[in-house]
């Protein structure tokens, strides 16, 4: 019986490309759509990035994701080029 290890964690490049996902702009873009009308986006943004780091993902399109996000969010001195955004 031979024995089994564990694999090693894929890098970004490795895992783009087996595991090809929608376009973050394009994800995103549904995301902002499903948000219902006169919610509170910066919130609703927050929780999707509290998502997305709970699940550690090294996946580049998910962390462009949580880059468009963060902009919504209004993290780190980030202002709102007009007030509906």
């Amino acid at each position: 019986m031979g024995l089994m290890r564990e694999a090693a964690p894929l890098d970004r490049e490795t895992m783009a490309a087996i595991s090809p996902l929608p376009p973050p702009e394009e994800i995103f873009a549904d995301w902002l759509l499903s948000v219902p009308h006169g919610a509170n986006l910066e919130a609703a943004a927050r929780r999707q990035i509290a998502l997305i780091d709970r699940r550690a993902s090294l996946h580049p399109d998910v962390q462009c994701l949580r880059t468009l996000l963060v902009a919504i969010a209004g993290d780190y001195d980030w202002r709102k080029p007009i007030a509906n955004l």
